[in-house]
């Protein structure tokens, strides 16, 4: 990668310098250790990207391993009880859905469509329907495995893929949850545009990245800085490329996981031109 994605410069500055072995290479090609691998910060803008970068068909290598449950020491259905039956103090889903309440509790209230984009298992399907009434939902999963558990498990329609914009035909949403997907993408500008297409009048992006935070925080070897993570943002950053996409940053916050992760969160909505 040359340019910035977010102000095209293509003037950056080293971050790191990655020699640890990165687990996720040797899922699409165990040579791509000896790439030499860095993180780099655009000097004008500040956004913090790997180069050099996964390509397409890497990805797909990729996401149609890595969540696969031959490389954990559970069972599908094994893990989506044991993360279902946290309780609310201890589950990472109840607080993303406790931070969205807060701040929209009457949009929640009305019911709607929901999409979750990178559905995993489903378990944050599973615990936003077990907290709200009157909503249906949708999920989109790269990985097979993974979208198997959800649409066995939720009952409801998930889709072994890639996001593409029309996915599910016609529908129009009333909540787009992205949790942990857009510091995956090749083109998150493009994804953007996309995924505001498919919004109801009224509705909501809840959007949820790494926080750039967690460079000073975490092990440098840190599973958030290996190579299937292209993108690292800030408040900043991700403000830029919302308005690149015309999205209006309803509320952002970082927020520490319970894992002791940092996290960005944004509600967003499409800009309404006057």
């Amino acid at each position: 990668m040359h340019r910035c994605i977010i102000c095209e410069s293509s003037e950056k500055k080293l971050i790191a310098s990655q020699t640890f072995r990165d687990t996720y290479l040797d899922l699409i090609n165990p040579k791509y250790q000896d790439l030499e691998r860095s993180l780099f910060s655009c000097l004008d803008c500040g956004f913090i990207y790997h180069d050099p970068q996964l390509d397409e068909s890497d990805a797909q290598i990729l996401y149609e391993k890595f969540r696969d449950f031959t490389f954990r020491n559970e069972t599908a259905d094994e893990y989506f009880d044991r993360i279902t039956k946290y309780p609310p103090e201890e589950s990472e889903n109840y607080q993303k859905i406790d931070w969205i309440k807060k701040i929209v509790p009457t949009h929640l209230i009305k019911g709607g469509k929901l999409l979750d984009i990178g559905c995993g298992g489903g378990v944050f399907i599973h615990t936003f329907l077990k907290n709200t009434k009157n909503w249906s939902a949708w999920g989109v999963e790269p990985t097979p495995a993974f979208a198997d558990l959800a649409e066995r498990r939720l009952g409801c329609p998930v889709i072994a893929s890639p996001y593409r914009r029309g996915i599910f035909d016609d529908i129009k949403y009333d909540l787009i949850s992205v949790n942990q997907v857009l510091e995956h993408l090749l083109d998150p500008l493009k994804f953007l545009f996309d995924i505001a297409g498919e919004l109801n009048d009224g509705g909501y992006i809840y959007l949820e990245v790494p926080d750039i935070s967690d460079l000073l925080e975490l092990p440098s070897d840190h599973d958030r800085f290996q190579m299937q993570h292209l993108w690292i943002f800030s408040k900043e950053t991700l403000k830029k490329l919302c308005q690149s996409a015309r999205l209006n940053i309803v509320k952002m916050d970082v927020i520490k996981t319970l894992r002791g992760r940092s996290n960005l969160v944004a509600l967003i909505q499409n800009k309404i031109d006057l």
